[in-house]
């Protein structure tokens, strides 16, 4: 895509309307610039106000999922950066290929960290406007939320390494077709990735149901009303927060949080400190299963356990704790539902298509089946348990069967960490193992409408 001249696109960038001022008098602002019109318009306001310019940095970074595709995202975040005279530092993933959205923030985070080092900067700037709020309220409200996930992403955000998040479209009222037009009135170019269009990520899904007919079934405005519910209830979830600070309710230097004082509070405070003790140790959106033994137990005084995401959380000694052993499952089979987490095992079972694109990095091996796979949709229901002695099966591109334990040694997986893992079942037969690969029955034969996507949300493997 070529870009206007030089005087055309700064003149068409000065027209644009001013955003709030930054909440970071001074200092440098990172601008996080994909190249799609979300963060085009995004630099460019920011760009407009002539008191903010001189502090701008763009930070682009290359996923590296859509392959030259992705590169021209770059180039054009370059050539875009270079005519408007903001400096752009240009970062990539090392590996390529379709990756879990969770390994793609890691990855992006990881470059915004290490660039904060770099270039000194503590506010880091998005493009997250008001049709973000909207779909992300409606995610995790599927997902059974709390209040920190339902208030994001907030217009202010202040992280544990001190840096700020900033999101000043989300104060400016700025809803994608704003945004769109505006692009559009005044010729402002930017990049389209076609991965959004796809039904394959549940944002994308809601994002065409939302377009489909939003306005007809919410109303004019809907947009605006999901913020301002996102802000009461981050509101309302700060001030919990606090309460628990003052009750003495933080996390300790060995990761542990004191709970005692919680005894008889409202459960809904209790509710909030378990899911900010949950959050630190990798462990989010955990399932009402797993979620209320905790809370019940703080709140009237007891100990107990319960497992999340495959990993065991005690209330003991008025503590919340994280012990270091790995849960044993045992050989009692469980339903594995398709579409909802299994907050005992970790594992997550979803319906999905494989395209062209997908099948593509799937046929290279350029995702690795420790976490994640896909396979042929059983027609039979699954069950996981924990592994058993006679277990064995035929890994995907295995000439013929073999011990599961077997297996799990030359895989150099380690033993403490092996009773852990759940078995995957289809009918009695072992569909998947996390850390190996699926089954050679289940092997797709090319691109799939309706595959079975199955990952695995526990944080033990390394």
């Amino acid at each position: 895509m070529s870009l206007p001249t030089s005087v055309a696109l700064r003149t068409a960038a000065s027209l644009l309307p001013r955003l709030p001022s930054p909440p970071e008098a001074s200092g440098p602002i990172a601008v996080a610039v994909s190249g799609g019109a979300d963060s085009v318009y995004l630099l460019c306001t920011l760009w407009a106000d002539e008191a903010v310019r001189p502090r701008l940095r763009v930070l682009h970074f290359d996923h590296r999922v859509r392959g030259e595709a992705s590169a021209d995202d770059a180039r054009f975040v370059s050539a875009l950066c270079t005519i408007l005279g903001v400096p752009c530092t240009l970062g990539a993933r090392e590996g390529q290929g379709t990756a879990s959205e969770a390994d793609l923030r890691a990855a992006r985070d990881a470059f915004f960290a290490e660039q904060r080092q770099v270039l000194g900067f503590k506010l880091l700037c998005t493009a997250h406007h008001l049709d973000d709020v909207v779909e992300n309220v409606l995610l995790r409200l599927a997902r059974g939320a709390g209040l920190a996930g339902l208030a994001a992403p907030r217009v202010l955000q202040d992280f544990r390494d001190g840096h700020l998040r900033w999101r000043p479209l989300i104060a400016a009222g700025i809803t994608k077709s704003d945004l769109l037009s505006a692009l559009r009135a005044n010729g402002l170019p930017w990049r389209e990735d076609a991965t959004n269009l796809l039904p394959i990520a549940a944002r994308n899904r809601i994002r065409a149901w939302l377009a489909e007919g939003g306005e007809v079934a919410l109303g004019v405005g809907y947009a605006e009303g999901f913020t301002r519910s996102a802000r009461i209830i981050g509101e309302a979830q700060a001030a919990l927060a606090c309460w628990a600070r003052e009750l003495g309710c933080v996390i300790t230097t060995a990761g542990t949080m004191p709970v005692s004082s919680l005894r008889g509070r409202p459960e809904a405070l209790a509710q909030e400190c378990v899911r900010k003790f949950l959050h630190h140790h990798g462990l989010n959106d955990p399932s009402t299963k797993s979620l209320l033994p905790l809370t019940a137990a703080i709140v009237a005084g007891y100990e107990v356990q319960s497992t999340v995401r495959g990993v065991i959380v005690r209330v003991k000694g008025g503590e919340l704790l994280v012990p270091t052993e790995a849960p044993i499952f045992g050989p009692d089979e469980r339903r594995l539902l398709v579409g909802c987490p299994d907050d005992e095992c970790g594992l997550f079972a979803e319906r999905v298509d494989v395209d062209e694109s997908l099948w593509a990095n799937l046929s290279r091996g350029d995702i690795s089946p420790a976490r994640e796979v896909y396979v042929v949709a059983p027609s039979t229901s699954l069950t996981w348990r924990g592994r058993v002695e006679a277990d064995r099966y035929r890994p995907l591109g295995s000439p013929g069967s073999a011990k599961l334990s077997d297996l799990l040694i030359n895989r150099k997986i380690p033993t403490e960490q092996r009773e852990a893992l759940p078995v995957v079942l289809s009918a009695g037969s072992i569909l998947w193992v996390p850390g190996l690969p699926p089954a050679e029955s289940a092997r797709l034969a090319g691109p799939t409408k309706g595959a079975l996507r199955l990952t695995w949300l526990a944080p033990c493997l390394s």
